[in-house]
């Protein structure tokens, strides 16, 4: 099984939120039964981002990405994005056009929009301790 995980799950991996204890359990058994996890490289970008506004040290920011297979973005990703319907923003709309292209099982993420998006798109949208 395929399972991208997008920035708002991946977030609960290094900061305390609610739910963070509940993606953290569904993501180490995915991986523990030989599942892929997988986001595009805008999940590194993300990432290390948010850390830097919360004052995270990188190290923590890399554990949770090492957990990750991080995919290179491609043009037809980003043009995907900006041609899908409705009113994601970038970021949700390049992670969306990801998942698509590398026909993922499942979309982890804690974003109502872009999990409404995916599940119109036919992807198995999921946020872990909510569903």
């Amino acid at each position: 099984m395929i399972i991208y995980v997008d920035t708002s799950g991946a977030l609960k991996l290094a900061v305390e939120e609610p739910d963070s204890s509940a993606v953290a359990e569904y993501l180490a058994t995915a991986a523990h039964r030989g599942d892929r996890l997988v986001a595009s490289m805008l999940l590194y970008t993300e990432l290390h981002c948010a850390g830097k506004r919360r004052q995270l040290p990188s190290e923590l920011i890399n554990r949770v990405l090492n957990r990750i297979n991080l995919v290179d973005l491609a043009r037809s990703d980003l043009m995907y994005a900006a041609a899908m319907p409705g009113k994601l923003r970038s970021a949700d709309a390049i992670h969306l056009a990801a998942a698509i292209r590398l026909q993922v099982d499942a979309l982890i993420a804690y974003d109502v929009e872009l999990i409404t998006a995916a599940s119109d798109a036919g992807l198995n949208a999921l946020s872990p301790g909510k569903n």
